[in-house]
This record gives structure tokens, sequence and C-alpha cells, in this order.
């Protein structure tokens, strides 16, 4: 079996697929309308069948960056959004997760090119994965790596703390929602 020994994500319009609802996840396949309806289900559960990692003995150290963005599109609507908005507060409290949250207000960043992931294993050469309609694509040379680390580094800079990201996800919770 191969071990994560971590994983930084990315993301600038929805909230990472380790966790994601249900119903988000759902409300996600079924609005963006791409997903034949008879595969909606499967892939739902497939989707929540990999938050299994959260929750491994040895768990990977995971530090997922979103931008603010994601906080205010309403997938799935008002209720869907405040029980997703409130699951992450539940899980940004785990030691092995940083939920970092990347301020509008701050405008270009260095993700600014869109959603990627970059994944650090035991017995392997770390992985930039980047994900699109029809095709993924992994990255493993040396530069593409260090790239993806020095985005990762300016976005550490840029990105709220982890008790500010906290506080506003629970501000657009209960405001918004």
């Amino acid at each position: 079996m191969t071990v994560t020994v971590s994983l930084c994500e990315f993301g600038i319009d929805v909230v990472p697929s380790l966790v994601q609802t249900g119903d988000y996840a759902r409300a996600l396949f079924t609005e963006a309308k791409r997903v034949p309806s008879g595969e909606i289900d499967n892939r739902v559960a497939l989707r929540l069948a990999r938050q299994n990692l959260l929750s491994r003995e040895e768990p990977p150290q995971l530090t997922f960056f979103v931008h603010e963005f994601v906080l205010h599109l309403p997938i799935g609507g008002a209720v869907v959004m405040s029980d997703q908005l409130h699951a992450l507060l539940r899980v940004a409290v785990r030691p092995n997760l940083a939920l970092r949250v990347v301020p509008a207000s701050i405008g270009a960043h260095a993700a600014s090119a869109g959603h990627f992931s970059l994944m650090d294993f035991a017995e392997y050469k770390p992985v930039a994965y980047l994900d699109s309609e029809t095709s993924s694509l992994f990255l493993e040379e040396a530069e593409e790596i260090a790239a993806y680390r020095s985005i990762l580094a300016a976005l550490e800079k840029s990105a709220l703390d982890e008790r500010e990201s906290r506080e506003l996800i629970a501000k657009v919770a209960t405001e918004r929602y």
C-alpha cells in the first residue's frame, strides 16, 4: 500500500473533495449537469469512501487552501452550504489538518492559475496533480514539484491563518446561510 505522508491542495471554486459532505457533492454533480443522473449516487459514495483517509490510524498531514469565493458560492442552496461550512469547521480542528482561506481582498495570488494538489509519499517521489474536465495530469519532474512548492509557500504567506480562517468560515456560515 502506498502511504501518503502529506497532501496540500488549493481550490479556487469548490470545497476540496476530501472534506465535502455528501449533500454538497451530490449538489455539485447535479448542478454542474455533466454527470449522468444514474451515476451521481455512485460518484458521491466513492467520494465519501475516499474520506476514510482522514480517519486512518496514521493519517497524512493535510493542508487545504481554499479561495474565499468557495465559501460564498451557494452550491446546493443555503441548507447544504450551511451544513458544508459547519462540516469544514469540524474537520478544521483535527491535528493533522490545516484549513486556510485565501481572502478575496488580496486579488491575484500565487495560485491564480487554478486548482492543484501536491502529494508526498513515504516511498515515492512527490507528485503534483492537476485535474480538468477531460483529463488529469500528474507532474513528477523536480522543477515542476519545486514550482508547486513555491506556490504553496506563497499561499502560506497570503492566506489567513487557521484561526482566522475558521472565524471567517463561521461568520459566512451564520451570516449568509
